[in-house]
């Protein structure tokens, strides 16, 4: 594992591997937080525009009946 961590981190040496492992966690776990951020907004917007959606499908139909009445 440190191995990689030292390939990953373009290092040889452990200790600045380890250090600059512990920066890379840090960075990745912020961009993480905010691509679920993102995400969680991309589903409540998909939901409104179904619902949206389903809304003018429905008056469409009651318009349609109403019509053929």
């Amino acid at each position: 594992m440190i191995e990689d961590l030292k390939s990953l981190t373009n290092s040889n040496v452990t200790t600045k591997a380890l250090i600059k492992g512990g920066y890379m966690a840090v960075e990745l776990g912020k961009q993480y937080e905010e691509e679920k951020e993102k995400r969680h907004q991309a589903e409540a917007e998909l939901a409104a525009l179904k619902a949206t959606i389903n809304q003018y499908l429905n008056s469409k139909q009651a318009l349609v009946e109403a019509i053929n009445k």
